[in-house]
Parts: C-alpha cells; structure tokens; sequence
C-alpha cells in the first residue's frame, strides 16, 4: 500500500483483533464466524478517523468472479466507507461499495491516476471521492430509515396502533431479527430463516415478546397491555417482513429497499440508531421546526466523542470517564461513547472487555436525558443491541439479560401528561447529577422564540450557575430564547470541575451581532475555558448534515473559568464539494487559528473576520478603523439627529400589505395603512436600477393601495441615497444609487435622505462611492452577522456600521476628485470602480498591499456560487508562479540579513495529487525543485493524515519544500505573504541553512 501513498497509521490489519477495530466488530465477527467473502477483507484504511477504502487481494477475488460483488453488497451493509480496493502487485483497483446490483465492470471507478504517479491515489479517493455519487440513496441508513419509517407508518395509519406501540413493536421485530441474522436464536429452536415466522401471528408474536422480556429483563420497548390480541391481521404482515430474509414479501420498490435483502449481522446499531433518530423528526416535522432538533449524523458524533474523551484523557484515565448526554434522542452519542469507553477499557487492561465489563460500562458509565418517550426506547434498544454487538463471545444468550435501563441509564425529563415539559432545562434534574460527570456531550435543541411555559425557570437556574462563574457580571441574556445556550449554562453544572463539555450548537453563537447575542457569547466564554471550535457555516446544505439549512458549530470546553492569557483555536472547514457530497470534512487542525478569550471579549467581530478572512484581514481592518474614526450610522446621526436612538431621513423601506398586517385600533378597519399619501412619488425597485445615477423621469409611479406599516414622507425626499439588501452576484459590489429627486422604494433598500443637509447631494454621492466599493462590500463580509452566515442579504446595522471618513474630513480635492469618480461611474466608464476602490482605499490610509488582501478575501469569500466554486478550481499556473514570486519577495529581506539566496519555484505536479509543491531554496542554488524532485512518498502520506491544507519539510539543508491544497483560496498573493511570516517565524534555522527545522 506504501506504492499508492497509504500512512501506514490509518491502515488497520483485520488478522489480530484490537480495540481499534470496535468500530468494525460487526465484520470481525462474521469473518470469526466463517464467512468466506468477508475473510478476504484485510485491512481497512482510514482518513481522519473514518474508514475510506476496505482493501483485499486479487488473489481472492480470482478465483470466485462473483465475490466481489457479495463482498460490495455485505460491507455497504456498514453504511462506511465508500470503497472496496483489490490489491496486486503493484496495482490497486478500486470499486464502488453499494447496495445496487452493477456488475463487476459498473462499480470500477475510474481513479484518474497517470502511471508512475500512483503516490497520489490514496490521498485522490480521500480528498475528490472520484465515483462517488451525490445523493444518500445507496447509503444503508437511508434504506433502513426508509423501511422502518413505512412500517411504524402502516401500523399507525392503517392498523390504527398507538405511536408508542408502534414504536415498540418494530423495535421488538428489529430486534428480534438482529438476534436472527447473528445466529442467537437456537434456544428457541430457530435459524436465521425460520425466525421470519415468530411474529407472523398473535400467538407466536406474543411468545416470541414474552421470551424477550424474560431472556433479556430491562425496560425492553413496553407495550399496553393485550396489545398482541388486539392487532388486525395486516399488523403481523408488516412485522413479519421486518423479519424475512428471503424474496417474497410485500415491499420490493427495487433491490435496496426490502427487508429481505438486508443482513443484520453486518448492519452496525449506529445505522439504527441514526435511521430511527432522523425517522422521528421526520415524522413530527411541526414539533421539529418547534423544538429545534436535529439528528446528528454519525460521523459527527463519532468526531465528537473523540475529541472528548481525548480531553478528559489529560487528567484522568479515559476508561474511567462518566459520560451524559442531556439531550439523548435515539442515542447516537450514547452509543458512540460507550463503544469508545470499551476501546479504552480494552487499552487500559490489555484485554477485551467481557460481558459483566460491558455491563458494568453501560450502567455506571453511561447516562442519557430526553423528553420524548419514542426516543428513549429506541435509545434502549440500541444500547442492548451495542451490548451484543461488542461482546465477543454473547452466547449462550441467558448471559445477556440486562437491567432495566430506564431510570438508571436513560432518564426521562417529563411527565406523560406534559405537552411541552422543559426537560433538562427545568428542575427535573435532580441534585445527585450536579459534578457527577466527567464528560458531557450532545446536540441539544438549537429552536428558538418557542414559547415555552415556566421559561423563568429557566432563566433563574441559568442566571444562578452564571452568579456562582461570574458574581461581578449581569445575568447573561437567553436571545429570543434559544434552547442551546441554557444547555451549555446547565453542562456546566453537571460536568464535574474540569471536566469536559462537547456540544454541537447553532452557529448564531459564534456570529449572531444583534438581540443580545454578544451579550450571550460574551457571558458564555468568560463562563468557560473553551478550548476549541469547529465552525461549519460552510457546510450548512450539505451531506455533511444532511436536510439541515442551520449553520451549525461544535464547541469543546474545559468546565473552569478560563485562566489568565487562555484561548482556544478556531477551525473552519471549507466548501469542497466532492469531498462534501461524500459526507467527509476536512478538520485541518494545524491550519486553526488561535483566539485569546480576552481577544473574543473585546472584539465581538473576530470571529468573522477570521472565518472569512485571515490575519491579514484584522491588521488591515485595524489600519482601517484607525483612520475612519467614525461609523456611517453615528455620523448620520450627528448630521441629522435620531428619534427613539434611530438617525432621521434614513431607514428600511416600505413593505406590500401582508396577511399579517394589523388592524389599528384608531384606523380605518382595514389591515395596514393607506398609502395615497404617497402616491404621485416614483417608485425605484431593483429592476428599474440602470446605473448609480437615476433620473425620477425613467421611474413608474407609486399606486399601492395599501401598505403593511407607514414610512415618513421625508425618508423618499431626493436627493437620496438607496442601498441594496442583496448585493447582485454578477455586481459583486453592495448595489447603490442616487436619485436627485426622491423616490419611494420597497423592502429591498434602506435608503438615505440628504435633502435636510446643506451639502445633501454631494453627500448621498460621496456615501454612494463608499458604500459601493469593495472596501465596503469586505467590511460587511468580516463583520455582519448575516451576510454570509445564514442569508446573503446585509442588515441595515451592518450598513450603519461601516466605518468611514466623514466627508468633512477630506481635502477639497479628494471631494472634487469623489465627484469626478461619480460622474464616470455614472456614465459607465470602462474600470471606474476599479478607480473607485483605489480612491476609498486611500482615504482609509489603506496600502495597495491592502487592497490586495481585501480583493483576495472578496474573490474566494463570498458567498456567491461562482466566488465558492472558484475559491475550489484548481490553482492555474499564473497564479502559482504569482504565488512562488510573492513568496520570494517577502522573503528577501530575510535573504539580505542571511546573506542567503532564497527563492521559491513550483515544483513538478502531480495529476492527481490534491497538494501541490512548491520548493523554497535556502542556499547558493537555485531552483532545487529541477535538482530535487519533491519526495511525495514523504509527503502526501503525512499531508493526508492531518488532512492539511499546507505541510512544511526539509529535505537537505538547503531545501525546504512546502506543499498546499490545491485549490485557488490557497494561492492568493495574501496566502504568499502569510506563508512568508510563517517560515520566518517557525523555520528559521532551516533558512539559516542550519538543517532540518
């Protein structure tokens, strides 16, 4: 594997079984148990924890052409790792895994590698996920989600059971034929075939349930009593096919999705697990929107656990840690971390845990909290299911009898008569969970504006925790009453002193500006020592989470106050659709930036301004403020004055009358307000705009009838000022216009007024430039809360919050050359806003050096598709050799101090290579990457292992090669310069010519 690149730390060999390979306990039993076509997998290779490619020899394939496609369909029964690899000498080919019934030929993929650059393949399936289809329909959970959810379905809507009930019976059936497919039902005189018929009738149904409950005791899925008598005919139908295994019953609509087809002795429980959680909101969308939760993808969860229990590892043994989820849904986390906690205990003792350790794990080590009954009973039946799963020796079954997890492991936080209990937020936690855990992780609620009953109550725990923190500081504001927030107040109390907390969260946290959000962040991080973020606002729409449009971000921390100097490190993954659409992500934790709690405190906009820019950024952002003392909406107002704190003449625009419109007590009687007032005014709209100068001749005129709220006459007066919500895509700038006689305009502006203002019309002009420049349109993208995050439309405050030179403040021939710059945008004069951008930058003190950094920002940041996908095209060669010419000049004068030749050139690329090279020369020769081809065997293995966006090495002493993703977000002249300061910083003595640094 070493010719195709493979890190020989992510390959796991499946011949000596070991706590790293739990996670593929259900293969490993099947190969112990005999199974020929499984046997031949011997290794499974990696890439950032998650399995990428099984690999087997063609040896065994040769000999039984139609393995491999048996091999394809058992291991896509794992829902994993996209790829089967068949290893010869020296060849590797790779195929599909899948349900679907493509023959050998069809599932091939056609890797792209060009012969003698078979380096590159490992990290090519990794990074583009060549073949991989965009769409879950192949994936095994989405094929169980499916068939679970039509059989709770058919027994709710066509057998009239309860939902609890059905809830139960499935599970009872699913379990039933786990057990099956495993082989563990000889004490009932059954195999995997002829158990298909222990639910087929009332009698069997109800022996077979009885059996359950006395073989394996617990909380096993309750259901109302007489329930067996009480089913219709068509219910033993539906759970009778959740029990076959041979073609015949009712559900074929294609080969993936009968139950027939499907073996439960290579499905792992998180499949169920994952399957059934997203089934629930599926099924109660309306209590979904309501309530704010979402599934939780098991790659995520997994992800998760590990960074967790990594922490709590630095303080104490990880095999001992406690682990609460508060908001436990099915399970998913429960599951994950109790499958960790049985890796570590493996490590610590040098032995695999049996079936009393197993159960002593689940009950002391495990706990989960829910309101939703259906839930938790799920969650139950996961955990027995895990149980089974990890023991290596289950049989015979009456040593498998649990206790009841209900009250012990799984708690619920509601009365049954409770509609909209506060669960884990109220009282109904109990003291005796107060520091009793050394990790608490999950994915609380993130709704928000819910409208609970008793909220006070959650506002006073919360207000208390926070006094105990931060005794010299307000209460700490609930936005808009959000869920998540009060979970993390609440983790604080539960995770013991230094423990741990892991939550996924709404990324409102990190860049919500307004309703007191800052407040909220501010409170949270002088609260807790977080020690680490991933923010996936990238990610949102995509397989990543799937069917979620919410930002979302995880959080790692440390339960203490933060110390003096302390900090955490931001990681960012970015859009890369190939790698998206597969469900991976890039955690490229040597590319985080590092953040001060003091930094987060004082500046409120870093966050954002790191997400989408870089250090470069906050130094220019800095030089900015520094010379614009002034924010346009407190210098409006001092022009201007405010009423009730807002500044006059300027404001959003008028809105259509709406179903929500009010009925005034003192009106007409009618919804909204009339507009006659206005009528004989023109109208501007985004289609009537033709250029930044508009003549009120070329406008309609206004003739609403009726509008949703009234507007002062004095906001439409000319000359006036108009700003776009939306900036165009196709514009790339913040769209502004001018119209010297006024104008109304809709929701789609804010305008500005200057009729009021003796120099009004040389102001809205001058405010038209700025607003419009691309100085602008970056200080919107580093700051707004909204842009860019979860709308691409700009809050009014983010345009009042720009900051810039009064017009006051410039000389008389900067103000005649602002009105220069107008006329020849007006007129449409070829590169006049490129002028513009020159003329702002300027009057900000800005350096073209500067204005490079904000035009690399806007090219690759933006929020529009041909900004995303171009910020992922490949690096074009001008731009690397753009890239090697920058990054020699800002090393030169570390090569005059040195008295050193340094100079930096591309190295030979490799096709298929998701890095790509470039060679810095540190001695009397130049150009070492023609001399010293780059050692990729070196290379790519390490890059791929950190998933990297960028890996430093020296090879010599006279050579240091620097290898980056290629993707043209990584080769901007600003990227070149930050590279510079970095080597400076980090390699000295390899610049020194002191070897390897």
């Amino acid at each position: 594997m070493e010719r195709f690149g493979a890190d020989q730390d992510a390959l796991r060999l499946l011949d000596v079984d070991g706590p790293d390979l739990l996670p593929y306990a259900t293969l490993l039993a099947a190969r112990e148990a005999g199974n020929e076509d499984l046997r031949a997998i011997a290794a499974v290779y990696e890439w950032q924890g998650t399995p990428l490619i099984f690999i087997m020899s063609a040896e065994d394939v040769d000999s039984d052409r139609g393995r491999l496609h048996r091999i394809r369909r058992l291991l896509a029964m794992r829902g994993d790792a996209p790829y089967l690899g068949v290893v010869s000498a020296g060849r590797l080919e790779v195929y599909l895994i899948g349900l679907d019934d493509s023959q050998t030929s069809g599932a091939r993929v056609d890797i792209g590698v060009a012969d003698g650059q078979e380096i590159a393949t490992l990290a090519h399936l990794a990074n583009a996920r060549p073949g991989v289809p965009n769409g879950n329909r192949q994936w095994i959970s989405h094929v169980v989600l499916k068939l679970l959810g039509t059989s709770i379905d058919t027994l709710r809507t066509v057998c009239g059971v309860e939902d609890d009930d059905a809830i139960s019976l499935v599970g009872r059936a699913l379990f039933t034929r786990f057990l099956g497919d495993r082989h563990l039902l000889s004490s009932l005189g059954v195999d995997a075939y002829s158990a298909a018929e222990l639910f087929d009738d009332a009698r069997r149904a109800e022996a077979t349930s009885n059996w359950l409950d006395q073989t394996f005791n617990g909380d096993f899925l309750p259901t109302s009593h007489g329930i067996w008598n009480r089913l219709p005919e068509e219910a033993f139908k539906v759970l009778g096919d959740i029990l076959r295994r041979a073609p015949g019953g009712t559900l074929y609509l294609g080969w993936q999705e009968r139950w027939d087809n499907l073996d439960f002795a290579h499905i792992p429980v998180g499949v169920l697990s994952q399957a059934y959680e997203h089934y629930l909101h599926q099924h109660s969308p309306d209590r979904q929107r309501r309530e704010g939760g979402y599934y939780t993808p098991r790659p995520i969860a997994d992800l998760m656990v590990r960074g967790g229990l990594n922490a709590v590892g630095r303080t104490q043994p990880c095999h001992t840690a406690r682990i609460l989820d508060p908001s436990a849904g099915a399970g998913v986390f429960l599951l994950t971390a109790f499958r960790q906690l049985v890796a570590e205990r493996w490590r610590a003792d040098g032995q695999r845990p049996d079936t009393e350790t197993l159960r002593s794990i689940l009950y002391e080590q495990i706990t989960g909290f829910d309101i939703n009954e259906a839930a938790l009973r799920f969650a139950a039946l996961g955990l027995y299911l895990m149980s089974i799963e990890l023991d290596a020796n289950p049989e015979p079954i009456h040593k498998l009898r649990f206790k009841n997890l209900r009250g012990r492991v799984l708690l619920k936080m509601a009365r049954d008569d409770e509609r909209r209990a506060l669960g884990s937020l109220g009282p109904a936690v109990g003291d005796e969970h107060v520091a009793s855990y050394d990790l608490v992780i999950g994915n609380p609620p993130w709704a928000s504006g819910t409208g609970l009953p008793e909220w006070s109550d959650v506002q006073s725990i919360v207000r208390r925790i926070a006094q105990e923190r931060l005794p010299e500081s307000p209460p700490p504001p609930l936005p808009n009453e959000v869920l998540d927030l009060p979970f993390v107040w609440r983790a604080m109390e539960w995770a013991r002193p230094g423990g741990q907390i892991a939550f996924a969260l709404h990324a409102r946290l990190l860049f919500q500006q307004g309703d007191g959000m800052q407040d909220a962040r501010r409170a949270l991080f002088c609260a807790l020592n977080v020690t680490g973020v991933i923010n996936g606002v990238e990610l949102r729409q995509t397989k990543v989470w799937p069917e979620i449009d919410a930002p979302f971000c995880i959080i790692y921390a440390n339960n203490q106050l933060p110390p003096q100097g302390s900090g955490f490190r931001l990681v960012s993954p970015r859009l890369e659709s190939a790698l998206n659409n597969a469900g991976g992500m890039r955690i490229d934790a040597t590319n985080a930036e590092p953040i001060t709690t003091e930094e987060l405190i004082s500046r409120p906009e870093i966050l954002k301004l790191l997400f989408k820019g870089s250090r470069a950024d906050v130094q220019v952002y800095d030089r900015l403020q520094s010379h614009a003392p002034v924010r346009l909406g407190d210098y409006w107002r001092q022009l201007f004055g405010s009423d009730g704190g807002r500044g006059r003449f300027a404001g959003n625009g008028y809105q259509r009358l709406k179903r929500s419109s009010r009925i005034r007590k003192t009106g007409d009687g009618k919804p909204g307000v009339p507009a006659q007032y206005l009528h004989g005014r023109r109208l501007i709209t985004p289609h009537t705009i033709k250029g930044m100068l508009i003549s009120s001749d070329d406008l309609p005129v206004f003739d609403e009838e009726r509008i949703h709220d009234p507007r002062s006459e004095t906001l439409f007066d000319g000359p006036l000022m108009v700003v776009q919500k939306a900036p165009p895509a196709s514009l790339g700038r913040i769209r502004t216009a001018v119209i010297p006689a006024g104008a109304v305009f809709n929701a789609s502006f804010y305008g500005y007024s200057g009729r009021h203002y003796d120099r009004g019309a040389e102001l809205v002009r001058y405010l038209s430039l700025v607003i419009g420049s691309k100085i602008a349109l970056w200080q919107v993208l580093i700051t707004s809360g909204e842009f860019a995050f979860e709308r691409d439309t700009i809050e009014k405050a983010t345009i009042d919050g720009l900051w810039l030179p009064p017009l006051e403040s410039l000389a008389e021939h900067e103000r005649a050359y602002a009105s220069k710059l107008f006329e020849a945008v007006s007129s449409g004069a070829v590169d006049a806003w490129d002028e513009v951008d020159r003329w702002v930058a300027s009057i900000y003190h800005l350096r073209p050096r500067d204005l490079q950094v904000i035009l690399d920002t806007l090219e690759y940041g933006l929020p529009f598709s041909k900004n995303r996908k171009l910020a992922q095209e490949p690096a074009s060669e001008d731009k690397v050799r753009q890239f090697c010419e920058t990054l020699t000049s800002e090393l030169l004068p570390w090569a005059d101090r040195l008295q050193r030749k340094i100079s930096a050139a591309p190295a030979p690329r490799l096709s298929a290579s998701p890095w790509r090279g470039v060679c810095v020369s540190l001695g009397a020769q130049e150009g070492c990457a023609e001399t010293e081809p780059v050692d990729w065997a070196r290379f790519l293995p390490l890059a791929d292992h950190f998933a990297a966006t960028e890996v430093v090495f020296s090879q010599g002493t006279d050579c240091l090669w620097l290898g980056r993703l290629d993707q043209a977000r990584y080769w901007s002249a600003t990227q070149a310069r930050l590279v510079a300061q970095r080597l400076a910083w980090e390699h000295m003595d390899a610049l020194r010519g002191r070897g390897a640094a």
